[in-house]
């Protein structure tokens, strides 16, 4: 198992995000995960309206991105906008299976900002820690099933959008390899003939039809 990392908001769109997030109201982020602020540290966005817009945005920019057929995406979950000041963190933990009636096979996490220290998002493949401190726009996208979690602020304010997608290939071992044939695809289908090209995509199509489940 891995971490991708995508291309995710252009200039005009990091901005209008960023506009969107320093304009409402946060509150205590244990309205959406445990209290015990050993555990989890942070605020979260509360505005509704401002959420409305940051979700449609979001979601049209991932219906049109790379991401979605990359990874086979079904549908994804609403977006949480997150902030961490100095000293918060959130530590080891795992996601809840669903949200808001989305499956939890990805966790997508999108930095708006780097003028900070500190806060870098990790995620343990076993003995494996893999840690990212992202460009502003860029999207980390892992399997929610392993436990993973945010290192404390030492300097400035993390600002992050973060929310949860659902692949249409329920085996998480053909969502791996399925995503590596399909980014294999992208890279090299210029450089084939029509004919090569036909030829890989029937491959590529029949794989993908034979362990796909569509879901509402």
């Amino acid at each position: 198992m891995r971490t991708y990392t995508f291309d995710f908001l252009d200039r005009n769109q990091l901005r209008q995000m960023l506009s969107l997030f320093d304009a409402g109201k946060f509150v205590d982020g244990a309205i959406s995960g445990p209290k015990d602020k050993e555990v989890k540290n942070n605020h979260q966005q509360e505005d509704i309206d401002i959420n409305k817009m940051v979700n449609s945005g979001i979601a049209k920019i991932l219906r049109e991105s790379t991401v979605t057929d990359i990874h086979i995406l079904n549908k994804a979950s609403p977006c949480m906008m997150l902030r961490y000041g100095e000293g918060q963190h959130y530590s080891d933990h795992v996601d809840a299976f669903d949200m808001w009636g989305c499956r939890t096979d990805f966790t997508c996490v999108i930095n708006l900002n780097d003028d900070y220290e500190g806060g870098e998002h990790y995620v343990k493949f076993g003995d494996n820690v893999v840690e990212s401190r992202l460009e502003p726009g860029k999207l980390l996208m892992y399997p929610t099933e392993y436990i993973h979690g945010v290192r404390p602020i030492t300097h400035g304010v993390r600002k992050c959008i973060t929310f949860w997608c659902e692949s249409s290939i329920h085996d998480q071992t053909m969502r791996y390899y399925l995503a590596d044939l399909n980014e294999f695809y992208y890279n090299i289908c210029d450089n084939l003939t029509r004919e090569d090209t036909v030829k890989l995509d029937h491959i590529r199509m029949g794989l993908i039809r034979r362990s796909s489940v569509l879901r509402n």
